[in-house]
């Protein structure tokens, strides 16, 4: 990746970072007519916070508008970026979920550390790793990349829908 060009060619996904996960899908779902919505308390590996392994738990509730996904996260146990966001700043738009082409993962987290935007929270859940880059006080918001390990079939039934489940050929 050249540091003169773009390396983000798409954004996936908007995360909030919420103290009740359930109020606030149902406030969306109620208000705005996003959802259903489908959440998980997914069971997470490889949990690092800034480079050193760190376990911590979330809640995690996603639902589309077309191919747009919205996610909402409720920090539950350990420390996390999301409950530093939530101390410092109070609830609100937390990250966005980028694509970056055909990049490499690890490149990808190479490329943003040398651009000055290293990786402060990473995992992995099922088939999937994701991190999110040091990038709120730069970009004013965090970012997260992800990569899905060929293997990858979707994700795991949720633990519950608000308010019932989606059709089946959302793009969930």
């Amino acid at each position: 990746m050249n540091t003169a060009t773009p390396w983000i060619t798409g954004v996936r996904q908007i995360c909030l970072a919420v103290e009740d996960c359930d109020a606030t899908i149902r406030r969306y779902y109620d208000q705005v007519g996003i959802g259903p919505w489908a959440v998980w308390t997914p069971k997470l590996t490889n949990t690092k916070i800034r480079g050193k392994t760190q376990p911590y738990s979330l809640r995690v509730a996603m639902a589309w508008t077309g191919d747009f996904m919205w996610e909402v996260v409720q920090p539950l146990e350990g420390p996390s970026i999301f409950r530093e966001f939530l101390d410092e700043h109070g609830e609100g738009v937390h990250h966005v979920l980028v694509e970056t082409g055909t990049e490499d993962f690890d490149q990808v987290l190479a490329e943003a550390t040398a651009r000055g935007l290293p990786p402060i929270m990473e995992g992995s859940w099922e088939e999937t790793d994701f991190a999110y880059l040091q990038s709120e006080h730069a970009l004013k918001t965090n970012i997260e990349v992800l990569r899905r390990s060929p293997i990858f079939k979707g994700r795991p039934e949720p633990d519950y829908y608000y308010p019932f489940p989606p059709p089946q050929d959302s793009p969930e």
